[in-house]
């Protein structure tokens, strides 16, 4: 009887386990959710990033932000993009950009990573309520 509930306790916790997990994926082309990603240029034409990596040498990029897996909306006619470095915490710098508040998938140019390293980039409303964010790499060439 013991090695029976042993048995389902290790097989309640394996699944527990599974289904907690289930939510991480760190391929950001295949989210689930809503998400910013990085390109080195976007063509408005054919809709279609280039260059789409999480690791660039230093210079700028382009920022996408698509909320439309989560059916969302900016919600507001400014975003800022912020860019933290992850090691201190400390913003680098913060590009403002207009927006139309219906827009679920928008495109930021020019965003310039001027050194290397770890850094946060977030899209934020006026208020610093964070949008969507992802982790970029910046290396030397």
């Amino acid at each position: 009887m013991k090695t029976q509930s042993n048995f389902f306790l290790a097989l309640i916790i394996s699944a527990g386990l599974i289904m907690s997990c289930s939510d991480f994926n760190f391929s950001f082309g295949s989210m689930k959710g809503s998400k910013l990603y990085f390109c080195e240029e976007y063509s408005i034409e054919k809709d279609e990033c280039l260059g789409k990596a999480k690791k660039y040498t230093q210079g700028a990029l382009t920022v996408m932000v698509d909320l439309r897996p989560e059916k969302k909306t900016l919600g507001v006619s400014e975003v800022k993009i912020n860019i933290t470095d992850l090691k201190t915490g400390e913003v680098e710098e913060t590009f403002g950009f207009e927006t139309r508040p219906t827009a679920d998938y928008v495109y930021f140019n020019n965003v310039k990573f001027l050194r290397s390293g770890k850094f946060r980039v977030s899209a934020l409303k006026p208020d610093g309520t964070v949008i969507v964010s992802n982790e970029i790499e910046i290396i030397d060439e």
